[in-house]
């Protein structure tokens, strides 16, 4: 039998903007907002593109996944005697 189990956990926190175009927002403006081919606004939009991708492929696992996970229950306490 197969057994697989994972943990995921991604605890980057990244707070970064063009020195050049401080108002650039690869959420809102996407690729056609980058103004003049500026590197670091590529950077910035590539960052948020793999961010997006790392979301999808994990949704796409855990739909995946579910019908075949088990969800762990609680070690049940014994009674303490005197109680």
């Amino acid at each position: 039998m197969f057994q697989f189990s994972y943990k995921l956990k991604v605890a980057e926190r990244v707070k970064a903007k063009c020195e050049r175009h401080p108002r650039y927002n690869p959420e809102r403006e996407g690729r056609g907002g980058i103004k003049g081919g500026c590197s670091t606004c590529f950077s910035l939009f590539d960052l948020h593109q793999a961010r997006l991708s790392l979301d999808a492929a994990h949704r796409e696992f855990l739909r995946r996944a579910t019908p075949w996970s088990h969800i762990r229950q609680p070690r049940k306490k014994p009674n303490a005697p005197g109680q």
